[in-house]
Order: C-alpha cells, then structure tokens, then sequence
C-alpha cells in the first residue's frame, strides 16, 4: 500500500474510534461527588461572556475536594466582574444534562461543554469578590476592555455592536434583528468570531498579502502575528485556537510545496486536537466548520480562482472571492443541519461582505488603539461607520427578498452525511485541486 493511503486510513481509522468513544463511552469524571448539597468556595474566573440580559461565567475552583473541571454560572448585568478576580462563591452544583432545542432535536449540553471542560452548572450563585491576580489574561482584557471603550465612544447603533462583536467576540450584544439577517444569508460566522470565521480571514490575509508581492514565508508569518494578537484580545476561544493551529499546519504544508502534503497536513493536525480534546470531533461547531472550510479551500481554490478569470487582479480581489466561495463548498450542509436554515443568497453575500470585513477588522482595530485622539479616532471612525452600515444594510437587504432562504427545521443528520458524501464524491471525480 502506497504511504499517501497508509496515512489516510490510519488517520480516518483514529477518527472513526473517537467518535465511537464520544457515542459510547461514559464521560463524567465526577461520578463519587456528592451534588445534594451547597458548597462554598474560592475560584478564579477563566471567562466572562457578556449577553444583553446578563453574564455568562466560567470560573476554575480552588479548594473543592474531589471535584474535577470548571464551573459555569449566569449573573445578572451588575454588579460587574474582570478577568482576574477571586471570587468566594457559594451555590449548588448541578451536572449539566442533554436538553431539547427549539426544533425538538436533542442537545447533548453535557458533553458540548465537557469540550471546553467544563463539568458542572453552579445554580443561585452568591459571589463575593475577595481579590484579584493579574496573570497574562488579566492585562489582554484590560486592553481588551479599552478596545471596547473606544469602539463604543465613536460608533453609533447597530454598528457600534457588530463592529466589537466582530474585532472582540462579543456577538451576544449584536441586536437580535441584526443577528436574523445575518443568519438567513449565511453571514452568522462574521458576526461570531468562529473558527471558520478565524480560518477565513487568516487565509485572506495570507492571499493578499502573496498577492502584493510578499513570499509566501514572510506572510505565513506575519499573518501568525496578526492572528494570535487578535486570539489574545478575544480571550482565546478554544475554537478558534484549535481551528488557527490546524490553518497553520496547513499553511506550512503549503509552504513545502508538495500538491498532497496540505491535505495530509490538514488531516494530521485534525488527528493531534482529537487526541488532546476528543470532544471536538462532534460538540465542537466551530471547529467541525473550520475543518470542513480548509478543505473547501485546499480542493477549490484554484477551481474558483480559474472560473472568476473575468475578475480583476489587482490587490488580490480575484483570489479573494475565490476564497470566500471555496470556503463555502462543504460548509453549507453542516450549517443546515445546526441552524435550519439554507441561504439560497449565502454564496452573492458573502462576496460581498466578507471581503468588506477584512478592512472593517483593521479600522475597527485602528480605532480601538487610537480612541485617546479624536481627529484621528473621527477620520478612522466615519469609514469604519460607512463600511459597518453597508454591511448591515446589504444582508438585511438580501435577507428580505423572496425565496433569499429556507426554512428547514430539523434537518435529519442522514441528509447531512448524505449530502457530505455526494460533495466528497464530486470532488474525487472533478479533482477541482489540480486546476492551476
């Protein structure tokens, strides 16, 4: 047997075990302890999530005999807390159980956030705040925190919401109009800061700066630094971490040269975060988007690139709507079946917007560094304004056309491995890689 197809059946054999261990295997690690009763202890917060009705909390605890994993609680807006603080916390702890949602599938809550490890829900929480300690997470949130001042200074609603959503992850505040129109034309990854949404961007970074003339080394890491920068200000979300780590294996396989070595890169790095975290590999949506998106650019890129040949290209603008549609290829199927919704204007909105959220991202980073000086924060303030409301406008705009989505409700997962493999058979048979 060739090595290529060694690789590849030891790889999706690895693949296939874990997700029988997910399906299988009896997970908590906290079976001996005792949840009838209150407990009181101190803990560190690890994650602050701010949603429009209140906080989402994750907090490590100290001084909790025989129990293993975070905590995750939900406050009301005030009184506020920082990445940092010691809290004393008293509340009962409940392990978290699968739950129904809207469209009457099953949600394994439990083991969605055993990925994040996380392994109880601290109910009717009394918190006290009794310190602070300022490790690496608690100066990136003050910076973090100036950023979101800033941005909130010198843009108005809704571009205030979606511009800091967009640079600093806080998507629970978008206004929930915004947030439909998004999603009914495929958009909801610009707003979250996803992994796909991560993977996306970093590969546009990268093809335009090879486009301007950069070697391909040079802007591997350059585009490494603008990344894990932007990693740290959004509190390094697991996956988006784990979605960049695979892009970047995946870039350095490019790099080497060899048509194969990226897919074999893309697989291998894939294997390595299954093994550190297998919960990944199906209650983590981020990543499972991000996986299928760089697969959708290795096999269309070029593709896409040779069939726009009417496109300019100058600045890169032909690669990057290569890029946006080939990102889009096997992803669309795994959108359906989460949200229920299939765009039939996903593909024309984000030609438009995606590109656009690039340059929104350094205006609105531009922004949020130089808020301390007016003129220069109103020069960067009004195009940054004037791209976030085009934005806004086009997708409500694409979104209240007739027939711009369907509807699906509950999507059988049949359907989904159904449609993935008529994609994956397509593929084998187009072999779309190999255009130059």
């Amino acid at each position: 047997m060739p090595k290529s197809r060694w690789f590849l059946s030891v790889s999706l054999l690895f693949l296939l075990a874990d997700f029988c261990w997910l399906i299988f295997w009896d997970h908590n690690q906290n079976i001996d302890f005792d949840f009838s009763r209150l407990y009181d202890f101190e803990a560190s917060i690890v994650k602050l999530d701010k949603k429009t009705d209140g906080w989402q909390m994750v907090v490590a605890p100290r001084r909790l005999p025989g129990f293993s994993g975070r905590l995750i609680t939900y406050l009301p807006l005030y009184p506020e807390y920082d990445i940092g603080d010691i809290l004393q916390i008293n509340c009962r702890l409940k392990l978290p159980e699968p739950l129904v949602d809207a469209r009457g599938r099953e949600f394994f809550y439990d083991k969605y956030l055993a990925k994040d490890k996380i392994s109880a829900v601290c109910q009717w929480p009394k918190i006290k705040v009794i310190g602070q300690e300022r490790g690496v997470r608690y100066y990136f949130y003050r910076v973090k925190k100036y950023l979101w001042q800033n941005l909130n200074d010198y843009l108005v609603e809704p571009s205030s919401s979606l511009g800091k959503a967009m640079l600093l992850a806080t998507s629970r505040e978008v206004p929930a109009t915004v947030n439909q129109a998004f999603a009914r034309v495929g958009l909801s990854h610009v707003i979250a800061i996803s992994g796909m949404h991560m993977v996306v961007i970093a590969w546009l970074l990268n093809t335009i700066l090879i486009a301007l003339g950069w070697s391909r080394q040079n802007a591997l890491w350059l585009v490494l630094l603008i990344i894990l920068f932007y990693l740290f200000l959004t509190g390094l979300p697991g996956s988006a971490v784990r979605s960049v780590i695979m892009l970047f294996v995946v870039f350095i396989g490019q790099a080497l040269g060899r048509r194969s070595t990226p897919f074999f890169s893309l697989l291998w790095s894939a294997d390595i975060i299954v093994l550190l975290n297998p919960y990944v590999l199906l209650y983590d949506v981020g990543w499972q988007l991000s996986f299928l998106a760089v697969l959708g650019l290795l096999c269309y890129g070029k593709f896409f690139n040779k069939l726009l040949f009417f496109m300019p290209e100058i600045f890169g603008i032909r690669e990057v709507c290569a890029v946006t549609l080939a990102a889009q290829i096997f992803t669309t199927p795994l959108i359906v079946y989460y949200f229920g919704i299939f765009s039939l204007v996903a593909p024309v909105a984000n030609l438009i917007i995606v590109p656009l959220s690039t340059l929104t991202l350094i205006l609105s980073m531009l922004l949020g560094i130089f808020g301390f000086w007016p003129l220069l924060a109103w020069l960067l303030a009004w195009p940054l304004f004037i791209l976030l409301k085009i934005m806004v406008m086009t997708a409500e705009y694409l979104a209240g056309w007739p027939g711009a989505f369907l509807t699906l409700g509950v999507f059988p997962v049949s359907y989904l491995w159904l449609a993935l493999t008529l994609l994956f058979i397509i593929t084998w048979l187009l072999k779309p890689y190999h255009y130059e």
